[in-house]
């Protein structure tokens, strides 16, 4: 009868287990209380065996009942299986030689006999080549049969005979160890004999000729080896030369499975190819590896996903497919990193990057290249992964690509049509979402959430009180990310593991002790996003702990104590009382930096040239400044202070005025770099705007990166940007430009910000604006060079509007527009000759 779900399938080759049953339980009411699948389970391992079983019941379902010795031997162990838990009317097969119910464990033609009749069997097939009795006790070294009174090896002790040979190869070991292997992997005399005569035979035979000797060679080199032999060699398979267990025998050589199938090719019953057998229909028929996937037949359901599919693990409840099967940790023998490794529980555990590599590589028969293989012809040619896979028209776009997945009629999907199909989307087994599904039936969503908290949960498996917050921030951005950061980002999964084993809150403090900095800044931006820490000034911060470092490169104490009271008392303290909505600028901080990094160099080359602070005086101060770049006069503040508090005598610097003449750009480049920006539509939004801003109102970067939708009023004919005290109305085509960044709230952040973001130029990081040296960087791409860009702008601005305007229109302060007034009547002959020459 065939199964109404697999048409054309008989049911007892795709419902097994049922099949018998239902055939017990017709036959022995008893049965009816025991779990028989669950007996079934237990006593065998194979679905061939089952539907072999079935097959058979169906057809004569009274050998359960009759004792007839016939049919498989499935069917003794079965009811044998069944008697021990309450079966009453299952008989158990008679031996067909004896008529005695024993174990059955061979064939007399077709009928079942025990062992005792198999044994007069074999002693009346092979009489003694010495006397002619029928008392077979194995053969002599010419393969004749010999009886009990004239055993093979004519009375010898075969492991004494192994011990004296063995010792004459000098492998270190006593006689006493040798004969302890030789027993231990082969008990009966007859194959101690077999052993002897291969090593008389074949002088190499533990020495790397293993594979030509009988089937105990291997064992008995290995427990020479466990032991303490040395010089005793495991020998490779013959054929393909891979260091693997050699379970058989192929043209006299023992030799591993896989050369051993690849010998014997059968025509594939679905495909017709010439191929390996790895399976077989219900019929008998073969089927090569890839046609194995798909026969119905051998599909099960998994545990992990729930979908129908081949098994490759068992666990107590069933099986997992290969998507659900995670391969067990531990650390790899090549690279000595600690992954999922295959062969976890031998001594060489291999990942799966170091497993690629030693894969063999043989040129591929389409393309040529010396690739790894991954599929073959039909005639057994090897091919790589990019010609094994032909390529084939997508029945979504009708492009020619490599099929990703099908539709339900079967028809080929290209990667992109496949995740838009609706085959591709089924119920999450969490959620019950109808999406996509991302491994062990779950959605991506619910899938980032089990690894997250995975990563998150201490060795008792569970997530600390603290980190309940850090959890559902996290898990704000979208769930791919997530699941990118935790799966396959190592830094980020270490700092999630240190969370996890640490004790306390989750603090800025915490999260500073990390490396790498950037990634433990990363995390800081997404919990802030997220609400779980508060926001802070990072420059500030960063600008604190790089002074920390700068001034602990200071040998002397008092010195250093000197030049850590200033920064915290001038600098840090001027930055520390700012207004909550006022931050640090990054020109601001990389000032301190450059102030402070001049100070140490100043003492450092006091203390090499025999002085001191306290003893510095103005000609060694002149000397130092006359010696090196013009920025060495950023000391001239903590100079000043030094002597107002009398630490150090009066000393001073003089102030550095920049050369402003070196540092233009010609006002025609300039006005060929806005039209590019106006014309240029290739060019990035933030990129346009930022450049004409720079070349049109003369906004430094720091500036810039820190506008926000406040600073912007549109009512609907004009645009205004408040860069000072009076709004300044934004000509076409920047108005239109700021109109779209104050659309565009997110930028490549992947997290959104518990409250909107503000910022027109953001930042990589969640609810972070962009860094003003990113911005630097991004100008100087498009061949804008911003210091010097801005400079002319400046000077081109002083030239025509009085320096009060300048200063409330575009943010400037008042005496910084005096200079720039100034310094543009000042050097207006320079500036033309610096032109002419350009």
């Amino acid at each position: 009868m065939d199964d109404p779900r697999h048409p054309g399938l008989p049911r007892f080759a795709t419902e097994p287990e049922a099949v018998i049953t239902e055939i017990v339980r017709t036959a022995d009411p008893a049965c009816a209380g025991i779990d028989i699948p669950a007996v079934l389970a237990d006593t065998f391992r194979r679905r061939p065996q089952l539907r072999e079983l079935a097959d058979v019941l169906q057809k004569e379902p009274d050998l359960l009942t009759s004792g007839r010795p016939e049919g498989p031997r499935s069917i003794e162990r079965l009811i044998r299986a069944l008697h021990e838990r309450g079966a009453e009317r299952l008989t158990p097969p008679f031996c067909a030689g004896c008529g005695q119910q024993r174990r059955l464990v061979a064939l007399d033609g077709v009928l079942r006999i025990c062992s005792s009749c198999q044994t007069r069997r074999t002693d009346q097939a092979n009489p003694c080549a010495i006397c002619g009795r029928t008392e077979y006790n194995g053969r002599d070294r010419d393969g004749r049969p010999r009886c009990r009174k004239h055993p093979p090896g004519d009375g010898n002790d075969p492991v004494a005979e192994l011990c004296t040979r063995i010792g004459r190869l000098d492998f270190g070991l006593p006689h006493q160890a040798v004969a302890e292997a030789v027993r231990a992997v082969e008990k009966s005399r007859n194959g101690q004999f077999r052993l002897l005569w291969a090593l008389e035979d074949i002088p190499g035979l533990l020495t790397g000729d293993g594979a030509q000797g009988p089937p105990r060679t291997i064992a008995l080199i290995k427990a020479l080896i466990d032991r303490g032999a040395t010089g005793v060699v495991i020998p490779p398979c013959p054929l393909c030369q891979r260091q693997v267990e050699l379970n058989i025998s192929r043209d006299g050589l023992r030799c591993c499975k896989r050369c051993w199938v690849e010998a014997r090719p059968e025509p594939c019953a679905r495909c017709g190819h010439l191929r390996p057998v790895h399976a077989r229909t219900h019929d008998g028929r073969s089927l090569c590896a890839s046609c194995r996937t798909a026969d119905p037949l051998n599909l099960r359901r998994c545990e992990g996903c729930g979908e129908m599919g081949i098994w490759i693990e068992r666990t107590e409840n069933g099986g997992l497919c290969a998507h659900c099967y995670q391969l067990p940790e531990a650390t790899c023998a090549t690279c000595g990193a600690v992954r999922p490794c295959r062969f976890a529980h031998t001594p060489a555990p291999k990942c799966q990057p170091c497993y690629a590599r030693s894969k063999n590589k043989q040129p591929c028969a389409c393309c040529g290249a010396e690739r790894r293989v991954n599929n073959r012809t039909p005639d057994g040619k090897p091919l790589c992964s990019y010609c094994g896979v032909p390529r084939k028209p997508c029945a979504g776009c009708g492009k020619i690509h490599r099929p990703n997945g099908r539709t339900p009629d079967g028809e080929p999907l290209c990667q992109t049509c496949w995740a838009k199909h609706p085959a591709a989307r089924r119920p999450c087994t969490a959620c019950g979402s109808l999406e996509r599904r991302f491994h062990f039936g779950l959605c991506a969503a619910c899938a980032a959430r089990r690894h997250l908290t995975e990563a998150l949960a201490g060795t008792d498996g569970s997530v600390r009180p603290e980190l309940a917050p850090v959890v559902e921030a996290m898990l704000r951005p979208p769930p791919l990310a997530v699941l990118r950061w935790v799966r396959k980002t190592p830094a980020r999964r270490a700092i999630f593991e240190a969370l996890a084993n640490g004790t306390g809150p989750v603090t800025d403090e915490v999260l500073d002790r990390f490396t790498p900095a950037r990634t433990a800044d990363n995390i800081r931006a997404v919990l802030v996003a997220g609400g779980a820490l508060p926001a802070r000034d990072e420059l500030l911060a960063k600008l604190e702990k790089w002074l920390t470092k700068t001034i602990a490169r200071v040998e002397d104490e008092d010195e250093r104590w000197l030049l850590r009271t200033y920064v915290n008392w001038q600098p840090l303290r001027r930055f520390r009382r700012l207004p909550a909505a006022k931050q640090v600028t990054h020109g601001q901080a990389n000032g301190v930096r450059i102030e402070v990094r001049y100070v140490v160099r100043l003492l450092e080359w006091l203390d090499q040239n025999g002085s001191s602070l306290a003893q510095c005086t103005q000609d060694h101060v002149d000397t130092w400044l006359s010696d090196g770049p013009a920025l060495r006069s950023s000391v001239r503040a903590f100079l000043h202070w030094t002597s107002r508090r009398g630490h150090t005598r009066p000393l001073t610097a003089p102030i550095n005025n920049g050369d402003f003449t070196v540092h233009v750009i010609a006002q025609d480049q300039r006005w060929a770099l806005v039209r590019r920006l106006v014309q240029d539509d290739q060019l990035s939004t933030a990129d346009r705007a930022a450049g004409l801003l720079l070349l049109l109102f003369a906004q430094p970067a720091s500036r810039i990166t820190l506008l926000t939708t406040e600073h912007v009023t549109d009512d609907g004919e004009k645009v205004t940007l408040r860069l000072g005290q009076k709004p300044a109305e934004l000509p076409a085509p920047l108005d239109d430009l700021i109109r779209q960044l104050v659309l565009q709230r997110q930028g490549r952040a992947v997290t959104v910000p518990l409250e909107e973001s503000k910022w027109l130029f953001h930042g990589a990081y969640p609810g972070q604006p962009l860094a003003p040296s990113a911005l630097c960087h991004r100008l100087k791409t498009i061949g804008i060079r911003p210091r010097v860009a801005r400079n002319t702008s400046l000077m081109e601005i002083a030239s025509e509007l009085p320096a009060y305007v300048f200063s409330r229109l575009l943010g400037f302060h008042q005496n910084t527009a005096d200079n720039w007034d100034r310094e543009r009547g000042g050097f207006s002959a320079e500036y033309a000759a610096e032109i002419s020459r350009h």
